[in-house]
């Protein structure tokens, strides 16, 4: 122990110079404190929700919040939909319709023909008009058909693989052959019933079908051949890339089902209503609405409200990768999400145990509208934050600050606020609190040069006994008014008032260099203030006032016994300006050698004979203070 106590004391000597070259307000103890105090709490709760995070406790709280960033992309002109609405039933009739009919529907096309068809239904059953749209299909060049799965074909998933399904609903044979290309169309909403990704490939027997839409728009780019790399988390055609999750799921930037795509029915189309140029070099998808489609979909715009049905969803996905750049969207990583946290986390740390409660809470609220439009910046970029998890940390880091200034300096403050407000001016409360609070003003106790006044006073000897008391306790009150008042005036704190006399200091608890001046100030007041007073109520001449005065070193703290707590003054220095006061005559100022060694220019003094007084061997030279233009009084003022 005694060879590493030299070590610490360099230590401590080392760490107490830097602290001391630091530059304002780091070298202040109670800014480091709170910055201490509020990295902790940071750190704890940045942990706390990291574990919300592994735990995926919070995850439907979490989709819901991530779906208020969610906002519609304007519809790209080149995708048009052909839609089986009610309009088009009511004229052709119940829905499955004649493959002629299709095969009318691509012959009409072919006039001016698109760059890609894509069937959003599945046409899986035989009929005996196959062989009639197949040619149609192979006239055209350019379609593309879909396949279907049944939830309950799903494989078990397995890590980094597409959804694997034992059996498809496939196009028939005769129809598949002759296709560009075959496309899923299955969606796959989230536990809350809301879709927000597709399945960018689907595989049965070892065979795999990309989206619809994602197949439409390789082919509608001139890239062919679509590659899933899941360790990379990717999909590529081209020099196209599409984010996904580890099962090749990629998140979709959706189309209002309100926007202005351009949708035509399909028995305008089919009866030249519409003019052939309208879909020329166009990507079109054929689908159903409402009256075919068995369901609709919950999708995230509008807070979940919106709805959708399954072409729509394969055009918002072909619909991302015609804009320069393509506004496909990927999650944060885990480590971004952990720096958000921590940085957020630690932003409200190190900046709100400075401010008072009511900024605190305004400053929290710039921190959270400046997270939102941070993760809507990131949206519009491609990147989906997940913010329920940073501003759960700034909420919870705020409150836990919030706590700890209450409970550590808000209600300390408001404590020795009302504590000091007996001894000090009002207006220096604050003052002397900041002072405590940077180490300045230790409570525990503190040697000072000091100036003590001491007022005791005099005349209840002659009060007649048939005097009611109220009417002696307000006489008294008033006496102390005026001291008090003198004393204010000259930022004199209240050591200790006891009934009948009372002790005023200066230069403590804050620093008044000039506190020798302003004790004899408000000592000529005090004089004043009860002269002015007994000429003009002759009746209140019973009392009057002896001041003592001295000045020298004394303790200054708290004395707490029997549970009463006291900020007093406790040294030879009271003792002195006590017993020169009992020297002193009727409203007569006395004062030591050291408290007028320089008298300001209003006050005159003059040395009277030394007075011994209890604890002093040799006798004290002694003072009369007065100020240097004379109260007008009666000739008999003393």
């Amino acid at each position: 122990m005694s060879a590493i106590q030299p070590f610490l004391q360099r230590a401590d000597r080392f760490f107490s110079r830097v602290i001391a070259r630091l530059p304002p307000p780091l070298n202040d103890l109670r800014v480091r404190f709170r910055l201490q105090t509020g990295t902790a709490i940071a750190l704890i709760v940045a942990f706390l929700v990291v574990l919300l995070f592994v735990s995926n406790l919070l995850a439907p709280l979490d989709r819901v919040a991530t779906d208020f960033l969610y906002h519609a992309q304007p519809p790209q002109p080149q995708i048009v939909l052909i839609a089986i609405d009610k309009k088009s039933l009511d004229e052709i009739g119940t829905f499955p319709w004649s493959r002629a009919i299709h095969a009318e529907l691509l012959e009409r096309l072919a006039a001016a023909p698109p760059r890609v068809i894509a069937f959003d239904i599945v046409l899986a059953q035989r009929s005996s008009e196959d062989e009639l749209l197949a040619q149609a299909i192979r006239r055209s060049g350019n379609v593309l058909l879909a396949v279907a799965a049944e939830e309950s074909q799903q494989l078990p998933r397995a890590y980094e693989t597409l959804p694997a399904y034992v059996q498809l609903q496939m196009p028939d044979a005769r129809l598949a052959a002759p296709a560009k290309r075959l496309g899923h169309r299955v969606a796959q909403p989230d536990a809350d019933r809301i879709t927000r990704q597709v399945p960018t490939g689907i595989q049965s027997n070892n065979v795999t079908f990309p989206a619809l839409g994602l197949a439409a728009i390789a082919e509608y780019l001139n890239a062919s051949e679509i590659q899933y790399n899941l360790p990379a988390r990717t999909v590529s055609f081209g020099r196209y890339r599409i984010p996904t999750d580890e099962y090749g799921n990629a998140l979709v930037n959706f189309i209002s089902p309100n926007a202005d795509t351009q949708t035509y029915s399909y028995v305008d189309v089919l009866r030249g209503t519409v003019p052939p140029e309208t879909f020329a070099d166009k990507l079109v998808f054929v689908g159903g609405s409402s009256t075919i489609e068995s369901e609709q979909y919950a999708i995230p715009l509008q807070l979940g409200q919106a709805r959708t049905y399954n072409v729509n969803l394969q055009a918002a996905l072909a619909n991302m990768f015609l804009t320069t750049p393509p506004r496909t969207l990927q999650r944060e990583g885990t480590l971004e999400k952990l720096g958000l946290v921590l940085v957020i986390a630690l932003a409200a740390g190190l900046t709100l145990p400075h401010v008072r409660l009511l900024y605190s809470v305004a400053l929290t609220l710039v921190y959270l509208v400046g997270l939102l439009l941070f993760a809507f910046d990131a949206f519009s970029r491609g990147v989906v934050i997940q913010i329920l998890y940073p501003a759960f940390a700034l909420l919870l880091t705020s409150a836990g600050i919030l706590t700890f200034r209450y409970f550590s300096e808000d209600r300390r403050r408001q404590f020795l606020t009302s504590f000091f407000r007996r001894y000090v001016p009002a207006e220096i409360v604050g003052r002397v609190i900041d002072a405590i609070d940077r180490g300045e003003v230790p409570l525990t106790g503190t040697r000072r040069m000091v100036t003590v006044l001491y007022a005791d006073l005099r005349g209840f000897a002659t009060i007649p006994d048939e005097t009611a008391p109220e009417v002696v306790l307000q006489t008294v009150n008033h006496y102390m008014e005026l001291a008090l008042e003198a004393i204010s005036t000259q930022g004199g704190t209240v050591s200790k008032p006891m009934g009948d006399a009372l002790i005023a200091v200066w230069n403590a608890p804050l620093d008044q260099p000039d506190h020798c001046a302003r004790g004899l100030k408000a000592a000529v007041q005090i004089r004043h203030n009860i002269l002015h007073l007994q000429k003009k109520n002759p009746a209140r001449e019973t009392f009057s006032v002896g001041i003592g005065l001295a000045t020298g070193w004394a303790v200054m703290g708290n004395i707490n016994a029997a549970g009463k707590v006291e900020y007093t003054l406790v040294g030879d220095t009271v003792n002195v300006a006590a017993r020169i006061s009992a020297f002193a005559n009727n409203n007569q100022i006395l004062a030591d050698t050291a408290t007028v060694f320089k008298p300001c220019d209003e006050i005159v003094v003059r040395e009277l004979s030394p007075v011994r007084v209890r604890g002093r061997k040799e006798p004290l030279p002694v003072w009369e203070v007065r100020e240097a233009k004379p109260v007008v009084m009666d000739e008999d003022e003393e």
